[in-house]
């Protein structure tokens, strides 16, 4: 599924920040400057979501390196715990 993103320039996210954050609880809002996607503004709630995600995603492929043999439990849990 992929999300369509509003983008907007920086110099209008200054002057209606208040509207960019109300409109971020229900889609995210991508911030451009000089034509180059700088920042995302996203709901709390969509932060955490991803960040859940990420780390089902980390644990994953922490439990593949270690069933095809390329890294120890040990080396993953420290690799794991750097990151974290």
């Amino acid at each position: 599924m992929k999300t369509l993103i509003d983008t907007i320039p920086s110099t209008k996210a200054r002057q209606s920040f208040s509207a960019i954050i109300t409109n971020a609880k229900i889609n995210p809002i991508a911030i451009s400057k000089k034509n180059k996607n700088i920042a995302v503004i996203l709901s709390f709630k969509r932060y955490k979501e991803l960040i859940k995600l990420e780390d089902v995603l980390y644990g994953k492929a922490a439990q593949l390196a270690i069933k095809e043999w390329l890294a120890s439990k040990n080396e993953v849990e420290d690799l794991l715990d750097s990151i974290n």
